[in-house]
């Protein structure tokens, strides 16, 4: 299922650390990531897969998998990027027994900006993302907290996260249309909700070349996910282990 994609981005969000650390101009990254997730879908159950992705960083720009940003300011421990994603979410019919008879939920480009504050007591962050695409026309703004801890040549961030989910977004991906329902799935209309997530984010580097990622993290769904007749779960974990090799 292609939500189970979103999750690739956060395999290379430290591929800019690296190459920064680095100093040599554009750098390169290829690599891939395990991702394991169990979305919540009625009787779908976990998926795992292997997503292979490209990453580069020259100079305020930043690709890494599906997301791509460009830092238009900073100042010391603050800076801001506009950013652009595509939105992996969605379903076909044929992804599980819950969707037969169901419209496609496709993914989105979403568009937008992030911030972050690094200060003594962590690292503060927030960001606005926008459909571009009409897809589900919604939209989704987040704030986090994180305290980064260095182990040797590594770097562990224990953090915190909150996301407003717009109406349109979740009425579009967690939604039952009225000539979409039948026994056991009643039509549904999705409003506007919050998920909480907690996780322990790292980063591990060997040399100037290898870069290995290892995230967990659980997402509660806010009340009108968890109300969707496609979803039996109260929330969902997830599991990345991602490598990069930077030439």
């Amino acid at each position: 299922m292609n939500k189970t994609l979103s999750l690739i981005s956060l395999a290379f969000m430290s591929f800019s650390t690296l190459a920064d650390d680095q100093d040599q101009g554009t750098q390169w990254g290829i690599g891939a990531a395990i991702v394991s997730q169990d979305q919540g879908y009625t009787d779908v159950g976990n998926e795992t897969i292997l997503v292979p992705a490209l990453a580069i960083q020259s100079g305020n720009f930043s690709l890494l998998g599906p997301r791509g940003s460009y830092k238009v300011w900073q100042q010391e421990n603050i800076e801001f990027s506009v950013v652009g994603q595509l939105r992996l979410d969605g379903y076909e019919e044929a992804d599980g027994d819950i969707f037969l008879g169901m419209e496609d939920r496709d993914m989105s480009f979403d568009f937008g900006f992030e911030g972050e504050l690094d200060t003594e007591f962590g690292e503060f962050g927030f960001s606005f993302m926008h459909d571009v695409t009409s897809t589900h026309k919604g939209y989704e703004a987040s704030v986090s907290y994180g305290v980064p801890f260095n182990v040797g040549d590594g770097r562990i961030v224990p953090y915190v996260s909150a996301s407003y989910l717009s109406e349109d977004l979740i009425d579009y991906y967690y939604g039952v249309l009225p000539n979409e329902q039948r026994v056991g799935r009643m039509a549904y209309v999705g409003e506007a909700t919050m998920n909480v997530e907690v996780g322990v984010s790292s980063d591990w580097f060997f040399g100037k070349n290898h870069m290995i990622k290892a995230d967990l993290s659980y997402t509660a769904y806010g009340s009108e996910i968890e109300d969707s007749p496609l979803i039996d779960k109260s929330g969902a974990a997830q599991l990345l282990l991602g490598y990069v090799y930077v030439f």
